[in-house]
């Protein structure tokens, strides 16, 4: 095994199939999941940072090995904010764009010859990109968050009538806005809770003739 890394280290070209390789694993869950950066933009992305990591250390042998590599992180930040998008309700693509770091750096460390720290790098963002996701999807059916926008005439339906009902379904809410608009109310509620309670909450809305009409956004910002 170390005969196997001391070829690897003195052949620049196996560490370039090396990264090409972990890219790869790196990219194919993201690939998966139909993300904006897949499979041949983590492998690039890893590719080029062991390219440019080697380069470096080149150009700048003896006085300063670090000149190109130092900038490699700059030239991936544009990439990742490249990937980010800001929705209506949410922002998507930072866990795609983490990923892009964590490629970089696989790369940067095979460059380096860092095998075993990035053969750690890989398995960590495995973990936290596969199993992790389950972990989250758990907490979202535990600790949902939602932000309700509830409009109905008062003289048919106090607001407080809607609070008990929170109450009552034990569901932890803080009242954000409210609008009095002509004959018409519109309330505001961040509500978390259990899954199943906003479902209950849901049909408490749809079934109450009194309400007019709401609006419901998932994971609020």
């Amino acid at each position: 095994m170390k005969h196997i890394v001391e070829i690897i280290s003195q052949d620049q070209i196996l560490k370039v199939l090396l990264s090409l390789i972990m890219g790869a694993i790196m990219g194919l869950e993201r690939e998966y999941k139909r993300k904006a950066a897949g499979m041949r933009t983590m492998t690039l992305i890893c590719m080029s940072a062991t390219v440019f990591t080697i380069l470096s250390a080149e150009l700048g042998n003896p006085g300063s090995p670090d000149r190109v590599a130092s900038n490699i992180l700059t030239g991936v930040g544009f990439i990742g904010a490249g990937v980010i998008f800001k929705g209506e309700f949410a922002i998507d693509g930072i866990t795609t764009a983490a990923s892009i770091w964590i490629a970089t750096a696989m790369g940067m460390a095979i460059g380096m010859s860092q095998y075993l720290l990035a053969t750690f790098a890989l398995t960590g963002a495995m973990i936290v990109l596969v199993i992790l996701k389950y972990v989250e999807e758990y907490v979202a059916i535990v600790n949902d968050k939602r932000f309700y926008t509830i409009y109905f005439y008062q003289d048919k339906l106090p607001y407080v009538e809607l609070e008990k009902q929170l109450q009552e379904l034990k569901l932890k809410y803080s009242r954000m806005l409210i609008v009095r608009k002509e004959t018409m109310i519109e309330v505001g509620y961040a509500v978390r809770g259990h899954k199943e309670r906003m479902q209950k909450l849901d049909n408490y809305l749809l079934e109450n003739s009194n309400i007019w009409q709401y609006q419901v956004q998932n994971n609020p910002l």
